[in-house]
């Protein structure tokens, strides 16, 4: 496992003044000619924080684990394998949403647009929305995508915002312009990447859950192994947990998008449907969660992804991002879901600033 702390150079101290919190006013835009913003300027590293979140993951040998935390307000960080790159999964919906919230504030599109989905548009994996395809085409302006993707994970709807914003080389090019393309990649439709999790090839098929499990089966788990193997050695849509974490944290502080977009993304992560057992359920009392999480099928005992992110707000205004990236566990899931609660509570008992009352 690897447990290495890795750590950028700080930035020139011009830089570092640019990352103070801002409070935009609600019809300003976000501020792209702000250099990027690396989290390491936000403060010196927690080391005492560090070596807790080292000794938690080493509980789980043999599964390779990157944490970033950065407290947006007090300026300190906490990091972990921060800059190692991991799968996303459906961590990498929170850029697609912002890429696609980007490109209509540029009027490149609308998010009023009504597109017409049928059931040859379902993609393989979480897809509430699959149901409804399957008896007959239901039409949805992009903003209703986006709340089934940040909502529900949802794949289908993943893939018809991508198709929009124009595949995912406009995806990658709307993050670049936002200075957000460092550490981030998003190079695959979700009807490509979910099979090739276990080296199938895309296959219309496959939006029927039952006949993609069933071609995975036939696989064997040799060949199940080897091909996952080969998924986690793969550098296409891939981050790094340092990357996430700057997402979030310039979010917050209406770095990215206009507020009123900013606030829709954040709320919905609030409300998000998925992945609860997390980083969510570790939040102590008086802290609540935004958050995106991601992982792949557990199958013979060995889950590819297990991953969670969020920002987590607390008593006095506290805002906290949080990304934990996992991969190649043998654990049982419910081992790993303790591992995220742990850690959350280990941040929260750490950086919580003291009550007032």
């Amino acid at each position: 496992m690897t447990t290495s702390f890795t750590r950028r150079r700080l930035l020139a101290a011009g830089l570092a003044l640019a990352v103070a919190p801002a409070f935009l006013p609600a019809t300003a835009t976000a501020a792209t000619a702000v250099p990027p913003q690396d989290i390491a300027a936000l403060g010196a590293p927690d080391r005492t924080l560090e070596a807790r979140l080292a000794t938690l993951a080493r509980s789980l040998e043999g599964t390779r684990i990157g944490v970033a935390v950065v407290d947006i307000d007090a300026g300190r960080t906490a990091l972990l394998n921060a800059d190692g790159m991991f799968p996303m999964q459906g961590v990498s919906t929170l850029p697609m949403a912002i890429a696609v919230l980007h490109l209509a504030e540029q009027d490149v599109i609308s998010l009023e647009r009504m597109l017409t989905l049928t059931s040859a548009d379902i993609a393989p994996g979480r897809s509430p929305l699959a149901t409804r395809l399957k008896a007959r085409p239901v039409k949805f302006t992009a903003r209703q995508l986006i709340e089934h993707m940040l909502l529900n994970g949802d794949t289908t709807a993943t893939d018809a915002l991508v198709r929009l914003a124009g595949g995912p080389g406009a995806i990658r090019s709307a993050l670049a312009r936002l200075d957000a393309a460092e550490g981030l990649r998003i190079d695959r439709y979700e009807r490509e990447l979910q099979p090739a999790v276990f080296g199938l090839k895309p296959d219309k098929a496959f939006a029927d859950p039952a006949r993609f499990r069933a071609a995975i089966d036939t696989l064997g788990p040799q060949v199940r192994r080897q091909a996952q193997a080969r998924y986690l050695q793969d550098k296409r849509d891939t981050a790094s947990p340092r990357a996430i974490a700057s997402l979030y944290a310039r979010l917050e502080q209406g770095r990215l998008l206009q507020r009123r977009n900013a606030a829709l993304v954040l709320d919905l992560l609030r409300r998000s449907k998925s992945g609860l057992d997390r980083l969510n359920a570790g939040m102590t009392k008086g802290w609540t969660l935004a958050h995106r999480s991601g992982q792949t099928p557990t199958i013979d005992g060995f889950t590819a992804v297990f991953n969670d992110s969020g920002i987590a707000s607390g008593r006095g205004a506290s805002r906290i991002a949080i990304v934990v990236f996992m991969e190649g566990a043998t654990q049982p899931v419910g081992t790993l879901a303790a591992f995220h609660q742990s850690l959350a509570r280990s941040v929260l008992e750490a950086w919580e600033p003291p009550s007032r009352a």
